[in-house]
């Protein structure tokens, strides 16, 4: 953000846009997860289908309950277009924040996390290119491409060893500071406080995926359909649930296909998606420290 409302801004758009390099380091960052994945889902906590079936449906949840959640906010709106922009967790930070604050918790729970945003940063790619093929975006058939090839890739966990610090140390820092880059143009506290955008955003970000994620795991889990992982119990889960509300790259991604011509409503969507994710990193991360002392007494 300093780089994008400094006197280096142009350099720095120039950069963030240079879509093969932003190319290569999503892909390989996807890459990664699909091969994590596929491990988890033929010897480790998702190789049961009762177990597996928890995060697919709360994935599903996370993405349903903030699109309503928005529309509600924003119905007969204009603005409406915007549904799309709360939907889908970014994988990158939620990982990360997991790395910082969750040292000591369940492996399970790390498992748990990846998969409900793999999950639904796939679908929400699939749905981009049903819902907006005209603006179809290179960098949605790049994810999906990692995560494929990562699940299908035979001894993908030789791979894995190989690009495992490429990812930590260079792919997701890169493309961490291709996206953040906010421009502040424009920008008035009264006008984002008083956005339909604005409103719906936060609530579908800070509420609802929290609430879809983990409301819908329970559901699945007293239905009988699915059970928790390992040794995880619901405070883990009540901890890691607002891991779920950083919704940042693919948000970006939906802002700019739903509200690229309107410069005021572009601006306004992608503020709320900063401001949101960064309160979200915030109390995940004092949720899962408290989590982690709980553990620790026990």
């Amino acid at each position: 953000m300093i780089l994008a409302n400094s006197p280096f801004a142009d350099a720095y758009q120039a950069f963030a846009h240079f879509e093969p390099l932003k190319g290569a380091a999503i892909f390989v960052f996807f890459l990664s997860l699909g091969i994590e994945l596929r491990h988890e889902i033929t010897h480790g906590s998702l190789a049961k289908p009762r177990q597996a079936v928890v995060p697919i449906f709360a994935a599903l949840g996370g993405m349903a309950v903030p699109v309503i959640i928005y529309s509600l906010i924003n119905d007969g709106l204009p603005t409406a277009a915007g549904w799309g922009v709360p939907m889908s967790t970014d994988v990158a930070f939620a990982l990360a924040i997991f790395a910082i604050a969750a040292k000591g918790l369940p492996k399970e729970l790390r498992v748990f996390t990846m998969t409900v945003a793999v999950v639904d940063d796939s679908l929400t790619i699939l749905m981009i290119a049903l819902f907006f093929t005209a603006s179809f975006h290179v960098l949605s058939v790049v994810s999906l491409t990692g995560v494929i090839l990562g699940l299908f890739m035979p001894k993908g966990q030789l791979v894995l060893g190989k690009i495992e610090k490429l990812v930590t140390f260079v792919a997701l820092p890169l493309f961490a500071l291709m996206s953040a880059g906010v421009n502040l143009d424009g920008f008035s506290l009264e006008k984002l406080a008083g956005s339909s955008i604005t409103i719906g955003v936060l609530a579908a970000m800070i509420i609802g995926k929290p609430l879809g994620v983990i409301g819908t795991a329970w559901l699945v889990t007293k239905s009988g359909l699915g059970k928790l992982a390992g040794n995880l119990k619901w405070a883990d889960m009540v901890a890691i649930a607002p891991l779920f509300g950083m919704c940042f790259t693919v948000a970006l991604l939906m802002s700019e296909l739903s509200f690229g011509k309107n410069e005021d409503w572009h601006n306004t969507a992608n503020l709320s998606v900063f401001i949101g994710s960064t309160v979200m990193a915030l109390v995940a991360t004092a949720t899962l420290n408290l989590r982690k002392r709980a553990r620790a007494k026990h």
